[in-house]
């Protein structure tokens, strides 16, 4: 019984591990990526912290943008 716990948990780590990078990659940094691109051109570094940054900003301004027009709706 513990031995099924044991994998249980494993296979939930995986899981978590594998969402966690989808939500990394591509829904923070790939548009963090290309707004950063913008502003400094080639010299973009898709690892980089500013692709990080531009992506949490880009998306705290998508949820005020979409809190505002249901505000007004």
């Amino acid at each position: 019984m513990e031995d099924l716990l044991v994998l249980f948990l494993k296979l939930l780590g995986f899981i978590a591990q594998g969402v966690f990078f989808f939500v990394m990659e591509f829904l923070i940094k790939g548009p963090g990526y290309l707004i950063h691109r913008l502003f400094a051109g080639k010299h973009a570094d898709l690892d980089g912290l500013f692709a990080i940054v531009f992506g949490i900003l880009f998306w705290v301004v998508v949820g005020f943008g979409a809190y505002f027009i249901y505000s007004l709706v």
